[in-house]
């Protein structure tokens, strides 16, 4: 007679852990997780730009703030970078997992309704997101996207005015373009990854799921939107110099 092996001691949680972060259910804990880290970085990234809306003097406020203040700039710098990081990777390791085994099922068991081309082009529209963000930083951070507009407050400063800089970048069709698109493109994205990750974490079942479904298409919406409402208000000139 058989019996099965068990393994003890410390190798135990180890094994479990390890079979755990290999596993479907490990990745889309990691993308619950940092997907909601990221999602609460919008909120305060919105909430400071929304301040163009109130004039230079507040936005160049928060800008110069954040410039003043190394540990809270580099702090979500390196925090984002990180979370970006893990969650493509888990993103792309849990693509590959459903790739070769589409019968993959959420940590609960329960499945409210059938793939959708959203769904299965996650991965894509991550990846999508993800050069955004690097043009973004290269366009407002780093100053390599149309570099005259990228100037100081005050002549030796080294603090960027941060509202001629947005103001005059979005005069222009083109990149006003690229970011409405980008937050088009942000909500179709946030819609199906917030549900996700309320599934993943257990909000799921025939009661809760109808909530999370539309209360994650209403959140994904509403941040999208007011993003997207910077370059269209500057566009349509009702933000100027």
């Amino acid at each position: 007679m058989h019996t099965a092996k068990t393994i003890d001691g410390p190798h135990a949680g180890k094994s479990v852990l390890g079979n755990l972060a290999r596993s479907s259910i490990g990745a889309k804990w990691v993308m619950a997780v940092t997907g909601g880290l990221f999602v609460l970085w919008l909120l305060l990234h919105l909430a400071g730009n929304l301040q163009i809306f109130r004039g230079a003097e507040p936005l160049n406020a928060y800008g110069a703030l954040l410039a003043k203040e190394p540990m809270l700039l580099w702090g979500q710098r390196i925090g984002l970078f990180v979370v970006v990081i893990l969650h493509v990777a888990a993103g792309l390791r849990l693509w590959y997992l459903n790739r070769n085994a589409r019968t993959q099922r959420y940590a609960a068991g329960y499945r409210y309704r059938r793939a959708t081309w959203v769904t299965r082009t996650m991965a894509f529209s991550g990846l999508l997101l993800l050069a955004f963000i690097l043009f973004h930083l290269a366009h407002f951070t780093f100053g390599w996207v149309y570099p005259s507009e990228f100037k100081p407050m005050a002549e030796g400063s080294g603090i960027a005015d941060i509202y001629t800089m947005m103001v005059g970048s979005f005069r222009r069709g083109g990149i006003a373009a690229i970011y409405v698109l980008a937050m088009a493109l942000l909500a179709m994205h946030l819609s199906h990854g917030i549900w996700s990750a309320l599934q993943t974490m257990g909000l799921n079942g025939k009661r809760w799921t109808p909530f999370a479904l539309q209360g994650s298409r209403a959140a994904a919406a509403i941040i999208a939107a007011a993003f997207a409402a910077i370059p269209i208000a500057v566009l349509i000139g009702i933000i100027r110099h």
